[in-house]
């Protein structure tokens, strides 16, 4: 460890984050001192403790302890990513782009195969096995940021799934983690001609949309999906309803129960059903509602 001078210390490393509310670990330093010392580069360049050395400026210190790391550009970027990655103020997207950084270059400095952990076959001709990074990958980053292997997992695939599109739409809450999990499921390009469409569907919905892309194509999907009723979310809704009713209706009548031996609020609320078939919409008059009786 070395005592560096504030003022050598370059900030121009892009995963430092400065400008942000240091006071409590001003506290920290004045009370008990700097407890980590600052990670920096061969010549000079920060590369973990961005907050620490904001906090050192702001008590007016001069000097740092510090550790020089020596390596090439990816290993110091690995460590860069590896201090975000312990952070808790970081967004679900942030840590997905860090994490799937941090497998690039990993992979890169330390080859390994990955691991074969499924096979789905989706038609007699293709069958697509779904990895994970290396073991000793997930280990470490696992021990870091206390995710399981399979979220890790899970959150590198959304990164590197995900179009550009989709990833703005997260950022604006446009899409949900759920929603993205199905959309990711469709090729880029698709991603681009279905996000508009699918923003506005439940999860459940966007499943049967992306199986039907699949098979058809996103033109077509989108077309076949698209309800062609201003009111057809309702009617769903309705049908969905009075298929359970009936269902346990027939239930009842299997096991000998009538439609008299239902208590009268249901017998009431049956009866409301069927006459609402015969009940004409309301319709505005334009001569009553302009008349000038109607303006006294």
């Amino acid at each position: 460890m070395q005592i560096k001078k504030l003022d050598d210390l370059k900030v121009t490393n892009p995963y430092l984050r400065l400008g942000t509310d240091v006071s409590s670990l001003e506290k920290s330093i004045q009370t008990l001192g700097l407890i980590a010392p600052l990670v920096i580069s061969s010549d000079n360049v920060i590369l973990a403790g961005a907050r620490r050395y904001q906090a050192l400026l702001n008590l007016g210190r001069t000097e740092a302890p510090v550790v020089v790391v020596e390596g090439n550009s990816l290993e110091k970027e690995l460590v860069s990513i590896d201090e975000n990655l312990v952070r808790k103020d970081l967004t679900k997207m942030e840590i997905e782009t860090h994490l799937r950084r941090a497998k690039e270059i990993y992979q890169t400095l330390f080859p390994e195969p990955e691991v074969p952990v499924k096979e789905e076959s989706i038609s007699e001709q293709k069958i697509i096995k779904e990895t994970l990074p290396a073991e000793k990958f997930l280990t470490m980053v696992s021990e870091k940021t206390g995710l399981s292997p399979k979220q890790i997992h899970e959150a590198i695939s959304r990164d590197e799934l995900s179009s550009e599109e989709v990833k703005e739409a997260r950022l604006n809450g446009e899409l949900s983690l759920s929603q993205t999990n199905e959309i990711v499921k469709l090729k880029k390009e698709d991603q681009i001609l279905a996000i508009d469409h699918i923003k506005e569907l439940p999860v459940r919905e966007i499943k049967k949309f992306v199986k039907m892309a699949k098979a058809q194509g996103v033109e077509k999907a989108i077309k076949q999906s698209t309800p062609l009723h201003p009111h057809q979310k309702d009617f769903d809704e309705v049908e969905t309803l009075l298929k359970k009713a009936l269902k346990k209706i027939t239930q009842l009548n299997l096991e000998g129960i009538s439609f008299e031996s239902y208590p009268e609020s249901l017998q009431d609320l049956l009866s409301q059903i069927d006459e609402s078939k015969t009940i004409e919409p309301k319709r505005l008059s334009r001569t009553s509602d302009f008349s000038g009786d109607s303006l006294q």
